[in-house]
């Protein structure tokens, strides 16, 4: 998945998760109050994983490596361990696609960060700039990991070995759901670099595919697409009166501060400060925040660009037992998004070699969701 931003609307999955293991099977699952247990967790999982990533004091690479040992886990729990650790770096190899393609178009981003039974996520740190820009760091998750999946498939075939079928299979089914023209999926990215007009086609194609491989969070992620489609083109059109939060501190030492002993008395402001917003060259936006008490000047990068209308403080407190003592306050950022006009202008070649690559990708991946089955026919009964 590719998080773009970070306001309150909280995590946005965008493209990797393992509907597939439930796919493999054919028919229902026997357990599925487990299942149900499972999702649960999962989602609850993906809405603090902001909280779970600040848990880990390992870095970006320790934090990846220990959430991909929890998903082997669990997978294990449930499957053999080397079908654990197959689907994990099919997961993986998709997730650094998009790492290497966000790279390449200079975004900052984070290690993946693995969700037993939702996948894994990435996040940018900053938003693309035109469609363009977000239909190639999309593009770059299938297309890594389908190179993936088709290498585990020569591996099956030279060594004859059956669980490579097996985690060959589970790549090509996930980076085809991926494919989906439903935002926020890979295949809903890329469609704004195409047509818009495949968003439709992924409502009504997405409600089928659900109905058809049962799957409770593949119909969540197709209900909340179409409750931001018709929010955004019916009911109140883009962005219109859609307001986001951006969160963030000010930390000032107490004897940085020319009266600390007014502190004393019990310093609580809540309300408006004072700000000021501008843009770089380079297109980022950042705000500009002054705490009038304590002379501070705090400077927060915005994730997209926006219109700013209301900064304040939402608490002040006392870090009496650290060393120095400090002040910190809580501040909240009100914006709303700005949209571009330009963002959506592609040329006519560009999107037909986006349509042509989308196109051609998914025909791939159903043709070698074919070939595992004439490969090894039985190897659903694997698991």
């Amino acid at each position: 998945m590719i998080r773009f931003g970070e306001t309150n609307t909280g995590p946005v999955p965008v493209c990797c998760g393992e509907w597939g293991v439930q796919v493999l099977a054919g028919q229902e699952n026997p357990n599925k109050s487990r299942w149900w247990g499972i999702g649960a967790i999962g989602t609850f999982l993906l809405g603090h994983v902001k909280t779970l990533l600040s848990l880990f004091s390992m870095g970006k690479t320790g934090g990846a490596v220990l959430s991909a040992g929890v998903a082997i886990v669990f997978y294990a729990w449930l499957y053999q361990w080397e079908f654990a650790v197959g689907v994990v770096v099919m997961v993986l190899m998709h997730e650094l696609g998009h790492v290497m393609a966000a790279r390449q178009k200079g975004l900052p981003v984070t290690a993946p960060f693995f969700i037993p039974f939702l996948g894994a996520l990435i996040m940018l740190k900053r938003n693309p700039r035109d469609a363009v820009t977000e239909a190639y760091i999309a593009m770059g998750g299938p297309v890594v990991g389908t190179a993936a999946a088709l290498l585990c498939f020569l591996l099956a075939w030279v060594l004859g070995h059956p669980l490579f079928y097996v985690i060959a299979y589970i790549g090509f089914v996930l980076n085809l759901i991926n494919l989906l023209p439903i935002h926020p999926l890979d295949g809903g990215r890329i469609a704004v670099t195409v047509t818009r007009w495949m968003w439709v086609a992924g409502l009504l194609s997405g409600i089928v595919i659900v109905i058809y491989i049962k799957s409770i969070l593949l119909f969540i992620v197709w209900a909340l697409f179409s409750i931001d489609l018709f929010l955004r083109f019916v009911w109140r059109g883009p962005n219109q009166g859609r307001s986001y939060t951006l969160y963030g501190r000010i930390d000032r030492k107490i004897d940085e501060i020319a009266y600390a002993n007014w502190l004393i008395s019990g310093y609580q402001y809540t309300g408006d400060l004072e700000f000021t917003t501008y843009s770089d060259l380079e297109g980022r936006q950042w705000v500009e925040v002054y705490w009038d008490l304590t002379g501070a000047t705090q400077k927060f990068e915005m994730q997209e660009q926006g219109i700013v209308k209301r900064v304040h403080s939402t608490s002040v407190e006392y870090k009496w037992n650290q060393a120095p003592k400090r002040l910190v306050m809580k501040v909240e950022i009100d914006y709303i998004p700005h949209e571009n006009d330009q963002y959506y202008v592609v040329s006519r070649k560009v999107r037909w070699r986006y349509g042509l690559a989308y196109g051609g990708l998914a025909l791939f991946l159903m043709l070698m969701m074919w070939a595992v089955h004439m490969k090894i026919p039985p190897f659903v009964g694997f698991m």
